[in-house]
């Protein structure tokens, strides 16, 4: 049978979700607040600020991250009236106001403030349990992104060996939520600024209204400093923190795990030693409650049956406050490695890393608006899985990524109709994800 394409006056749309993304944006009052802000120089014209700020992070909850993205939904009703605009911009107005409202410092604190407001939406933050009690993780890394081949402000070369930007990211619970972010030239040292961003994201948890007695904060090597230390035992906040071993010898640390430590032999040839060394103290402090938690390997034989000459030594260190014993701590570490996945929705599933300006400022008001899509989608895909009636199919994950519910939940067709003085979004017979999105519509449109 021969298949005609023909073009109707229907009006179907490709993007259902974005009438969930408009729902939580046009709930936040901070956004709103854009609208009053004191931008005497910002010419506002038909389009509000706030209007500005609810297209560019609709554009990246769609995965949409250059200015040009805009042009196609430019006349498109279905986009205009879930993100509540009086108009669509055009994409040089757009990057005119952008780069306006960039230069103002109070356009941080709203985007930051409309953040905390839209993590206070999450269903649950996850934890981890120990023998001791339950701890909501904070992660905070460094993850650059990868701009080579541009002359953007800012630009430099990055630890990873390649041109880009250092950005700073805080991440709440065990289903990622993106706490706080900070973009940061490529260049600059990773501790630089650290302890005035992680006091930040401290007071931003105290805002969603959690205990602090309840965080625990995990930091790689970089983050090893003595006033980091000092400011989350002043604030009673549990920390694992990895060390840096500077000058320290390895083989005067695998004959301390051999007195002092646990072993046990994963394999044959391989023994991990762990334990604490409360006799080690901060480097310029002595006396602070704080022990060196270690993980020392000794390999006489390598992974392919090889017998070494010389054993490989490695050794891991921590500095912490928990009570747990060495195993426990070392295994709540190690789950700090799922934050690289984090990175990698904003980079891949988001397609956020090549940044769209060649302002710094621009591209770090725009990192805050993906962070404002980065958690619209978290929750969306997580309130959904709390909904297992009226799931398609069974999930065994407890977090799902931003690429999937890009998938099942915002890129749905859809027909939109007026009648009776109302609007109707109408889906397929055979849509599987009806159920789930009429659920989220009404809970949070």
């Amino acid at each position: 049978m021969k298949v005609k394409v023909q073009q109707g006056r229907e009006e179907i749309n490709s993007i259902g979700g974005i009438s969930l993304i408009g729902g939580l944006y046009n709930s936040l009052k901070s956004v709103k607040k854009a609208d009053s802000m004191h931008a005497s120089k910002v010419k506002t014209g038909k389009i509000k600020h706030s209007g500005i700020i609810k297209t560019v992070a609709g554009l990246f909850a769609l995965g949409k991250n250059d200015y040009a993205d805009v042009t196609p939904f430019h006349k498109d009703s279905f986009f205009r009236d879930c993100l509540k605009l009086n108009a669509v911009p055009s994409e040089a107005t757009l990057r005119q106001r952008l780069d306006e409202l960039a230069l103002l410092q109070e356009m941080f604190t709203l985007t930051r403030s409309g953040n905390v407001e839209l993590v206070g939406k999450a269903p649950e933050f996850g934890f981890e349990k120990t023998s001791y009690g339950k701890y909501i993780p904070l992660d905070i890394d460094v993850s650059p992104f990868d701009n080579s081949g541009s002359n953007k402000e800012g630009v430099s070369w990055t630890y990873k060996n390649h041109d880009g930007y250092a950005p700073i990211f805080a991440y709440l619970g065990t289903h990622g939520y993106m706490l706080n972010c900070e973009l940061r030239p490529g260049s600059q040292h990773s501790n630089k600024g650290a302890l005035e961003f992680i006091r930040q994201c401290l007071d931003m948890a105290e805002m969603l209204g959690v205990d602090l007695k309840n965080i625990l904060i995990r930091l790689d090597s970089a983050h090893d400093d003595l006033e980091i230390i000092e400011e989350l035992l002043k604030r009673g906040v549990a920390f694992i923190i990895k060390r840096n071993l500077r000058k320290e010898s390895k083989e005067q640390w695998l004959s301390l795990a051999r007195r002092v430590g646990e072993s046990h032999k994963p394999r044959q040839g391989k023994t991990v030693f762990s334990g604490e060394a409360s006799h080690i103290p901060v480097a310029g402090r002595e006396g602070l409650p704080v022990f060196a938690t270690f993980e020392v390997t000794e390999r006489t034989i390598d992974k392919h049956g090889q017998n070494l000459l010389i054993p490989d030594i490695e050794v891991n260190t921590f500095w912490t406050n928990l009570p747990d014993e060495a195993r426990t701590v070392i295994e709540l570490y190690h789950a700090h490695g799922t934050s690289e996945q984090y990175h990698s929705e904003m980079k891949s599933d988001l397609n956020f890393e090549r940044m769209p300006s060649g302002k710094f400022a621009t591209n770090a008001l725009l990192l805050q608006l993906a962070m404002l899509a980065f958690n619209v989608l978290r929750i969306l895909g997580q309130s959904a899985l709390k909904m297992k009636e009226a799931l398609p199919r069974k999930f065994k994950v407890h977090r799902r990524r931003l690429r999937s519910v890009l998938q099942d939940l915002v890129y749905i067709a859809c027909k939109r109709t007026r009648h009776s003085n109302s609007i109707f979004l109408k889906f397929g017979r055979h849509c599987p994800w009806f159920e789930v999105f009429r659920q989220l519509h009404i809970k949070f449109c």
